[in-house]
């Protein structure tokens, strides 16, 4: 047989008195410990939807920022594009006028060689006889190149005339372009920060981009970073378009000079005729509105013959043959010339006073043009996904006490950029390029926020 299942024990609270006063007293630190952490859960909600509201402020705030720089960056560029444009402008001119010049010389040299007697193979010709090789090869290619000149010159002529009539409206073009941009930036930077600021924000609520904290291109070593040159101010320009014209040596260097060999030093003597064959040519910029190119060639022979004019007769070197070979010139100017020329342009370049700064400069702050730009972006409070704002998740009651309050309702992020000059590849000569509107080698970066720009974005944030 099994044995019979024992009965359960029930305590008797009649007979222990002490158990019935403390039954239900955990609930009341269950109530506590709940609270907490409901609390708790709600300050993790907060901290997660304010650190998340605030980086993407931040994030805003950096693209807000280096756009603006990227901005900057490229209308100092522009300037320095069309700058380069205005300059290859200036250069064909020079050369139009140049080669104009050089073929009215030709054209007149050709005419004029029959009296030399260069025709091959007269090895007797005044150049012949003078030792002037070189020249006697000239010489004979322009026998035979007048019916060929001449024609060349009635078409190349009229081409010229309207290839600089092209480049002044082109000129004229490019120096409006500049214009509009200088005065279109500041609206349309504004308009561009505005445009990033609510890209980020689509869809989340209104974001706010304050005034500049910091804006050296207003205000960069007491006034705007660039300026537009006129007037009598133009002599940079000048200097840069004579350098560029010059680099092309038809329009400096295309004059010759061949002098009869002389080997023995003997020089100027009474028994051996010495002759020059020369070209001279310029093409000059003068003042501010003229190009003007000249070319003139001619052909000497000198030798030593008594000069019977004094009291004693003496030898002396005198000229025995002249010979003009041809003249040329042509002009572009503004008032009188045979081809119209506005001048040396109007132009935007950095103001005097960024153009001061260089790499050895006294003071370090004045040893690279950097332009700096900070900015400020806001929040308010009701438009965060806070507790305090648009969230679902609201306090009642007790637990309003925990929710958080931003400094004068807003939340704030500050970020700066900066503008500099660097070439992509570093001279050839080593050395180092300076900062200008000439070359566009302007980059963007966002840098630190400096402590000027810290102290001021705390005394907009403090109460």
């Amino acid at each position: 047989m099994f044995p019979t299942a024992m009965p359960a024990i029930r305590p008797n609270i009649r007979a222990f008195p002490q158990l019935a006063r403390q039954r239900g007293q955990a609930l009341i630190f269950g109530l506590f410990v709940l609270v907490a952490g409901l609390a708790g859960m709600f300050f993790m909600f907060n901290t997660g939807q304010l650190s998340a509201e605030k980086t993407k402020l931040v994030n805003t705030a950096d693209a807000v920022a280096y756009s603006a720089a990227v901005m900057h960056a490229r209308a100092l560029n522009f300037d320095a594009y069309t700058n380069r444009a205005m300059i290859a402008n200036e250069v064909t001119i020079a050369q139009m006028v140049s080669v104009s010049s050089w073929l009215e010389y030709v054209e007149q040299h050709s005419q004029r060689v029959a009296p030399l007697n260069c025709y091959p193979p007269y090895i007797y010709s005044v150049p012949g006889w003078l030792g002037l090789i070189e020249y006697f090869g000239v010489c004979s290619v322009l026998a035979y190149g007048d019916f060929v000149i001449t024609p060349v010159r009635e078409i190349v002529d009229p081409i010229a005339q309207a290839v600089v009539a092209g480049t002044e409206a082109s000129k004229l073009a490019l120096q409006a372009a500049q214009d509009a941009a200088f005065v279109a930036f500041l609206p349309a930077r504004k308009k561009l920060m505005e445009q990033v600021a609510d890209a980020n924000y689509a869809g989340l609520g209104p974001v706010k981009v304050e005034p500049l904290l910091q804006d050296n291109y207003l205000l960069f070593d007491g006034g705007p970073i660039i300026k537009r040159y006129s007037g009598s101010e133009r002599t940079r320009f000048k200097e840069v378009e004579v350098a560029a014209a010059y680099g092309d040596d038809f329009v400096e260097k295309r004059g010759w000079v061949e002098k009869t060999p002389d080997p023995l030093g003997l020089g100027c003597n009474e028994f051996v005729p010495m002759g020059t064959a020369r070209h001279d040519s310029n093409t000059k910029l003068q003042n501010f509105d003229s190009w003007i190119a000249d070319d003139k060639a001619s052909l000497s022979a000198v030798q030593k013959k008594w000069d019977l004019s004094g009291w004693i007769p003496k030898l002396k070197c005198k000229t025995i043959r002249s010979y003009a070979l041809g003249n040329g010139k042509q002009s572009a100017k503004k008032n009188g010339g045979d081809w119209y020329y506005s001048g040396v342009p109007s132009f935007y370049e950095l103001s005097t006073a960024a153009l001061g700064y260089k790499p050895n400069h006294s003071n370090q702050d004045k040893r690279e043009v950097r332009l700096k730009f900070s900015i400020r972006l806001t929040r308010g409070s009701a438009d965060l996904r806070t507790s305090s704002g648009t969230s679902l998740v609201k306090p009642t009651g007790q637990m309003a006490i925990f929710d958080g309050a931003e400094a004068k309702d807003v939340m704030a992020a500050v970020s700066s950029s900066e503008v500099f000059f660097e070439r992509p590849i570093a001279r050839t000569d080593g050395k180092t390029e300076l900062a200008s509107l000439f070359n566009p080698y302007w980059q963007a970066h966002l840098i630190g926020n400096s402590a000027a720009v810290k102290a001021a974005a705390l005394a907009l944030q403090n109460p």
